[in-house]
């Protein structure tokens, strides 16, 4: 699926997943509680790129970092924008597919959570090198782990993601892009990549 049908995608089923937003939003509170110490030391900006509803931005924001959202659907960054008004994170709308409006090495963290595996390589091999150019020390990819979980693939299918051929073989191709790549699964489908930028 190009870029432009995937954009229209998640503006389509951008208000199913605001509904998960509470839901997602408590996932991340737990799961940043119990790992955060895995993130590495000096963290003080951080880069949600394709942020969605906003959880996983506004966790991190909770926790005291100073946090800028992006999405590249203008119906999910209206989503952002609602559920994170007040919190003091800043929401854009940008596609890493393009340049995305930010300078050279600007945040120390970007953090993508599904965001991958719904890419074919060449839409990955950009947000690879997006990501190397914006970010100054780690990239924290929240991803599926290969599993058996037919509710997934089922969905994944109907989303005409990349699932199938990014997650047997992600922690191989993430090596092709990062000095250092650490992995931890965080439950029976789901996993951190922690890669290393320096």
């Amino acid at each position: 699926m190009g870029n432009r049908a995937h954009v229209l995608l998640f503006t389509l089923i951008a208000p199913f997943y605001e509904v998960a937003f509470k839901s997602q939003l408590k996932s991340y509170r737990r799961l940043l509680k119990e790992h955060r110490s895995l993130l590495g030391k000096g963290i003080r900006s951080v880069l949600d790129i394709g942020c969605g509803t906003g959880a996983l931005a506004l966790a991190f924001s909770e926790l005291g970092y100073e946090v800028t959202a992006v999405d590249a659907s203008a119906a999910m960054v209206m989503i952002a924008r609602h559920n994170l008004r007040g919190s003091g994170v800043s929401v854009v709308q940008g596609d890493f597919f393009e340049k995305l409006p930010f300078e050279d090495s600007s945040f120390d963290l970007l953090v993508a959570s599904y965001v991958t595996h719904g890419h074919k390589r060449e839409g990955r091999e950009k947000f690879y090198k997006e990501s190397r150019r914006i970010c100054n020390k780690e990239v924290l990819i929240h991803e599926f782990f290969p599993n058996r979980n037919p509710l997934i693939s089922t969905v994944e299918f109907f989303e005409r993601s990349d699932y199938r051929k990014f997650v047997p073989k992600a922690f191989e191709e993430l090596k092709e892009y990062f000095p250092v790549v650490d992995r931890r699964r965080l439950s029976s489908s789901t996993g951190w990549y922690i890669c290393r930028c320096e």
